[in-house]
Formats: structure tokens, sequence, C-alpha cells
């Protein structure tokens, strides 16, 4: 048994849950929390063709709303998007996929490889959570 500050004496098992929750918890993001919600992707799928830019609608909650310095960073796989504004009171955020990636350094960017990509927001209240956009490239299947 131990006890914990502001419990009653418990069992080992559910110290350490406890524990875990009370370090972890600045860290997890809900709906119902401050930091950004991210809902869906419109479309969640796209195809992209060189010399093409396709845009896609990230729909949710709780974006920055500054049109001065806005404060939202979508990331897309590797790719980061820095001052990203959103409209309609913070619940939608426009983004265009460009046909190729920043490789970094000096090398030349590099077309996405088809596949699924990891995509989220974070604002200065938190990250949101994240959903997959499948990319499909000129002749490649995800």
């Amino acid at each position: 048994m131990i006890r914990i500050p502001g419990m009653r004496l418990v069992p080992c098992a559910w110290a350490v849950v406890a524990c875990v929750i009370a370090a972890c918890a600045p860290t997890l993001q809900s709906p119902g929390s401050a930091g950004p919600h991210l809902a869906s992707l419109s479309p969640d799928s796209v195809r992209l063709i060189a010399g093409n830019v396709i845009e896609v609608e990230l729909r949710g909650a709780r974006f920055d709303t500054s049109r001065t310095d806005p404060g939202n960073t979508v990331r897309i796989g590797l790719l980061v998007l820095r001052s990203v504004p959103s409209r309609a009171g913070g619940t939608r955020i426009r983004v265009a996929i460009p046909d190729a990636v920043p490789s970094g350094g000096e090398a030349p960017p590099a077309p996405w490889m088809g596949g699924r990509y990891s995509v989220s927001v974070t604002t200065r209240a938190g990250t949101s959570e994240t959903l997959q956009l499948a990319i499909t490239g000129q002749g490649s299947h995800p």
C-alpha cells in the first residue's frame, strides 16, 4: 500500500496508474481540453500531379484565430507549415499541399511518396489529435 497526497492508502498498482496519469496529464488532449481539436480532413485522400497544388481543409475547433500573428502550425508528414490562419471562428484551416516537399539543406524538393501521412495542428495551447491523409502521386497507389 502507498499513500498518495490527497488520497487514502491505495494498492501499489493503482498508485502507479495515478502517477502516470498525473505525469502525462499536461500532454494529453481530449475534445474537451483547451488545445486544438482536429476532427476531419476534406478531402482525406489526394492525388498529386507534378506542377499542381492541392488544397485540403482541416476541420475542428479551437484553432488560433489571430489574423495578425496566426499561431497555427500544421504538420503533414515531414512538411511543417507555420503561421497558418484559421477561419470560421477557429474551426477551419485551409492548406495547400505542394507536389514536392523540401528535402532540407541544398537538396532539391522531393516528390511525395505514395502513402498515408500524419496531420496535426499545434497552437500555443497544445497539439491536436493526429489524422491520416492518404497521398498518391501520378502513377502510384497508397
